[in-house]
């Protein structure tokens, strides 16, 4: 079996998921529009295709700062990675890792 995700990975999956779902309304809106204005008789009568239009560009953009910005988000809300937290973490080399002076067996 694999390793459970932790919370941190799962807030990062999330907003990505967010992002994408986002991104799906704006292009609903945005073909909903590209019909209305071939055959405004189609679909919904009472809204045109610039409204549509201006529904599908806030879903845009929040969508691009979701997908664009994940990592970010998920620092603000949990704090940096333990990694990077550490100033010592950084100068240590991975515990797979030889030492450069010693030739490998």
């Amino acid at each position: 079996m694999g390793e459970a995700m932790k919370p941190r990975e799962l807030f990062g999956l999330a907003v990505r998921v967010l992002g994408l779902w986002f991104l799906t309304q704006s292009f609903y809106y945005f073909l909903l529009a590209a019909l209305k204005a071939n055959d405004p008789h189609v679909l919904t009568r009472g809204i045109s295709p610039h409204e549509d239009m201006a529904y599908g560009i806030p879903f845009l953009v929040l969508s691009a700062l979701l997908l664009l910005c994940a990592d970010p988000i998920v620092w603000i809300v949990y704090g940096l990675p333990p990694k990077l937290t550490s100033p010592e973490a950084a100068d240590t080399p991975p515990t797979n890792a030889e030492p450069d002076n010693e030739p490998p067996p």
